[in-house]
């Protein structure tokens, strides 16, 4: 059986939620020895884990840019759906502070849970075009993992926002064990 170790990046989010430092995750990657997947992000929490990572075991995922919707800032959108998104991204947040008392928490299926509903409002507010972005580009991501686990153990990093998606994907494959580390 190969082992994916699946872990959430909070990248954009970083600056709000200082419970989660970038040294947390190093620790599991001092542990690994085989491939380390990273998305195609520039945040500081990707750029230290870049660079503790050796050139040759270094992957990089699929891009979700396609599909990707940041939260929203402001609270008044052009229809009335873009307006539910921005008041579920800010009532999110709120609720995300209150959750998010520690680290293990951002790991957790409840975050998961929160996120696939945010999802669901984003593809309401913004319509199929972005849903069937995001649907491509997170099925990318899953056959690059797939493709690279026959035969060794993977370290992957993935931005909160989509993890439950990868996490969803990987528990139904009978040749996986998906492992979820407390931080």
């Amino acid at each position: 059986m190969t082992c994916i170790t699946l872990i959430s990046l909070l990248h954009r989010l970083s600056p709000q939620f200082p419970i989660y430092p970038v040294a947390q995750l190093l620790f599991p990657l001092s542990e690994h020895e085989g491939e380390v997947w990273l998305p195609p992000l520039s945040s500081p929490d990707v750029a230290a884990l870049r660079a503790k990572v050796v050139p040759q075991a270094l992957r990089e995922l699929a891009s979700l840019s396609a599909g990707w919707c940041d939260f929203a800032v402001s609270d008044s959108g052009d229809t009335p759906e873009l307006d539910a998104l921005a008041n579920y991204d800010e009532e999110m947040l709120d609720n995300l502070r209150l959750y998010w008392g520690s680290a293990a928490k951002i790991n957790h299926p409840i975050t998961d849970n929160l996120f696939e509903l945010r999802r669901g409002v984003v593809d309401e507010a913004h319509g199929s075009k972005l849903a069937q972005a995001w649907e491509r580009q997170q099925e990318l991501r899953f056959a690059q993992l797939m493709t690279a686990a026959k035969g060794q153990d993977l370290l992957c990093f993935v931005e909160v926002e989509s993890a439950y998606w990868l996490r969803q994907r990987l528990s139904e494959q009978a040749e996986i064990v998906l492992h979820i580390p407390a931080l």
